[in-house]
């Protein structure tokens, strides 16, 4: 009888850590993405005839496109943006600019925040759909223009 506890009690070690692991690098494989679809956003939403002139402004409809585009394809999600790890995704990006004239080429910054609950094992035996991670990132636009 101890025997079978122990191999129940080893199984479900095994299945916590593999869950972990899972978390673990879909945490820092959504932090990538993040940071890669911040940077698009940047690219996107910046007008060459502006950064030419010395204004820095972001265009935000442009940029959040580009941003939530650039991240559903990197990691494959479907249009819901969820695949068969990530459930419930949502990504938001912030656009923080001076629209003060008298301040022309501040410098920009995005941020973003990726909320998205990961599938696993363990959350499953207690009636938990997965383990819900938060990812935060922020992207400042180093342009020289002041």
């Amino acid at each position: 009888m101890k025997t079978m506890w122990a191999m129940l009690g080893a199984l479900l070690l095994s299945i916590l850590v593999l869950d972990l692991g899972m978390v673990y690098v879909t945490y820092h494989k959504i932090s990538g993405t993040a940071e890669h679809a911040l940077d698009a956003a940047l690219v996107a939403g910046i007008k060459m005839e502006d950064a030419s002139l010395g204004k820095m402004h972001i265009d935000e409809v442009t940029a959040r496109l580009a941003a939530v585009e650039v991240f559903r394809e990197d990691l494959n999600l479907d249009t819901g943006l969820e695949n068969d790890i990530m459930k419930n995704t949502l990504i938001t990006v912030t656009i923080y600019q001076d629209l003060n004239p008298d301040h022309p080429g501040s410098r920009p910054y995005l941020e973003g925040t990726v909320k998205t609950g990961v599938t696993a094992v363990s959350p499953r035996l207690f009636g938990q759909e997965g383990f819900p991670i938060t990812v935060r990132k922020t992207r400042f636009h180093m342009s020289k223009y002041k």
